[in-house]
C-alpha cells in the first residue's frame, strides 16, 4: 500500500530529490513525511522559499490520503496574514438568528475537515499565534461559549516563509506543537522540466462534487451538527477514493488509498512496532547530555565549561513532545520497512524533530556556515550534533549497560565508580536519582 502511494506522491504531486536517508535507503521527505503525517494524524511544518510548492504540495497530499477533491482541501486552507481574524478562522455568529436575539455559531468548513492547511504560519502576529494554539495541540474547538472535541486525530500541515519583511517568529510553544519539521528540497535540473510545463493535479480535481460538499457543510455547521457532518466527511471521501483509484489505474498506478475506518486500524499497527533496547539506551543518554548541569541554559556560560564537549553545549533541550514525535514516526519508518524501530531509523528523524524546536548555540551555525550543504544552516548543524550525540553515546554504551546493572543489583558501590570514572551528566544523574 504504502510504497504505490509514495510512488504516486513522489512522481505526481511533488518533484524534489530524494535526500532524507535511512540506512541504505533514500526518500524524498516531502512526500514520505506528508503520507506518514496524514496517516499517524501528526503536525508537520514545511520551510522553504516562496513559490517552491509548500502549500499546494500539502493540499494534494491531503486530497489523495483523505480521498477529498482538491478544491475542497483548498476551499478549507488558512491564509495568514495579520488581520487574521478567530472568527475568519473559526466561526461566525448566524446573523439572521442574532437578529432574532438568539446567538447560534456557526462553524468554519475547514474545523470539520480530518486535515488543517495553515498557509505562512509565520505571516501570524506573535499576538494571534495563541488563538491556535489549543486547536492545533488537541483539535479542541472553542468559540464564544461553545466547544467540539473531536475524536479524529487532525493533521495539520503548516508552510513557512524563511523570513523577509512581512514574517514574524513563532512563538515556542506553538512551534514544540509541530511534531517534524522538513524543508523544500532542491531539485534535479531534469526534474525541473516537469515543474516548468506544471504539476498535473487535475486526477484529484472534481468541482461539483467540491460544491456539493461544501454546501452540506456551510447548512450543517451548528455545534450540534458536527458529527453528522464529520460522518458524512467520510463517506465522501470514500466514495472518492473509489474514484481516484480508477483515475489513477488509467494513469498506470495500481494504488489503493486507505479507507476511513482503516486508519485507526494502521496507526494500531504502528503503535504496536517495537523498539529495540539500544535506541532506549541512546535516547536515555542524550536526554540528560543536553540538559545544562548549572540551570537553565544560557549558551556564553559554555566556554570553558567542564561539558563543553558534550550536546549540551550547542542545543537548548528536548521536550516531552518531542520525544513522543520522535517515536511515533520512527515506528512509521520501521514499520515502512516491515521492521522494529533502530538506531538508524532514531538518527535519520531525530534532526527533522528538534531543529524547528530547540535552540541551537550560535557558535554552532557559525562552524557550519561555510560549509557546502543541501539544507538549511540550522538543519545541518542539528544533524551534526546528532551524529556527535551518537559518537558519545557509542562510546559510553557498555558503561551505561553495566551501570543499569549496578541498579538492578542495587550494588551502589560499583555505580558510584563508574560515575566518578567519567563525570559524565547521565551517569552522575544515576547517583542523585538513587
Amino acid at each position: 500500500m504504502f510504497k504505490e502511494l509514495y510512488r504516486v506522491v513522489r512522481e505526481r504531486i511533488y518533484i524534489g530529490d530524494e535526500n532524507f536517508e535511512v540506512g541504505n535507503r533514500r526518500y524524498e521527505p516531502i512526500s514520505l513525511f506528508g503520507i506518514l503525517t496524514c496517516i499517524l494524524g501528526c503536525k508537520e511544518l514545511i520551510f522553504g522559499d516562496y513559490g517552491s510548492g509548500k502549500t499546494s504540495s500539502s493540499e494534494r497530499i491531503v486530497s489523495l490520503i483523505y480521498g477529498l477533491p482538491l478544491e475542497f482541501v483548498q476551499s478549507t486552507t488558512i491564509h495568514s496574514h495579520p488581520e487574521q481574524t478567530e472568527e475568519k478562522i473559526k466561526a461566525t455568529l448566524d446573523l439572521g438568528e442574532l437578529e432574532k436575539g438568539k446567538e447560534v455559531v456557526r462553524w468554519k468548513t475547514r474545523v470539520f475537515s480530518p486535515a488543517l492547511i495553515i498557509d505562512e504560519i509565520n505571516r501570524l502576529p506573535v499576538g494571534k499565534q495563541n488563538m491556535i494554539l489549543n486547536e492545533v495541540d488537541r483539535n479542541i474547538w472553542s468559540y464564544r461559549g461553545e466547544t467540539i472535541v473531536f475524536e479524529f486525530p487532525k493533521a495539520i500541515f503548516a508552510t513557512v516563509n524563511f523570513a523577509d519583511l512581512g514574517t514574524n517568529e513563532i512563538i515556542p510553544p506553538l512551534l514544540d506543537r509541530f511534531d517534524i519539521a522538513l524543508e523544500t528540497s532542491r531539485v534535479h535540473p531534469l526534474r525541473r522540466r516537469i515543474i516548468r510545463r506544471g504539476i498535473d493535479d487535475s486526477f484529484l480535481r472534481d468541482p461539483r462534487r467540491s460544491e456539493i460538499v461544501l454546501s452540506y457543510v456551510s447548512e450543517n455547521s451548528e455545534t450540534k451538527n458536527h458529527k453528522n457532518v464529520v460522518k458524512y466527511l467520510f463517506e465522501v471521501s470514500d466514495e472518492f477514493k473509489d474514484v481516484l483509484e480508477d483515475r489513477l489505474k488509467s494513469m498506470g498506478y495500481n494504488v489503493q488509498i486507505p479507507r476511513s475506518y482503516e486508519f485507526k486500524n494502521i496507526r494500531r499497527e504502528i503503535e504496536r512496532i517495537e523498539v529495540e533496547d539500544d535506541v532506549e539506551l541512546f535516547l536515555d543518554f542524550v536526554g540528560e547530555e543536553v540538559r545544562c548541569q548549572f540551570g537553565r541554559k544560557d549558551f556564553s556560560r559554555c566556554d570553558g565549561c567542564h561539558y563543553v564537549n558534550y550536546i549540551c553545549s550547542d542545543i537548548s533541550h528536548i521536550s516531552h513532545r518531542a520525544e513522543i514525535s520522535l517515536i511515533r514516526y520512527a515506528k512509521a519508518l520501521a514499520w515502512i520497512e516491515e521492521d522494529v524501530v533502530r538506531i538508524k531509523h532514531v538518527i535519520s528523524i531525530l534532526p527533522y524533530i528538534l531543529w524547528h524546536r530547540a535552540d541551537l548555540n550560535f557558535k554552532k551555525i557559525e562552524e557550519v556556515r561555510e560549509e557546502e550543504k543541501n539544507c538549511s544552516d540550522e538543519l545541518y548543524a542539528l544533524k551534526d550534533v546528532v551524529s556527535r550525540a551518537l559518537k558519545n553515546w557509542i562510546e559510553h554504551r557498555s558503561y551505561q549497560i553495566r551501570a543499569y546493572s549496578c541498579i538492578a543489583r542495587e550494588d551502589f558501590e560499583g555505580l558510584e565508580k563508574i560515575a566518578e570514572k567519567f563525570n559524565h551528566p547521565f551517569f552522575k544523574r544515576l547517583i542523585d536519582h538513587d
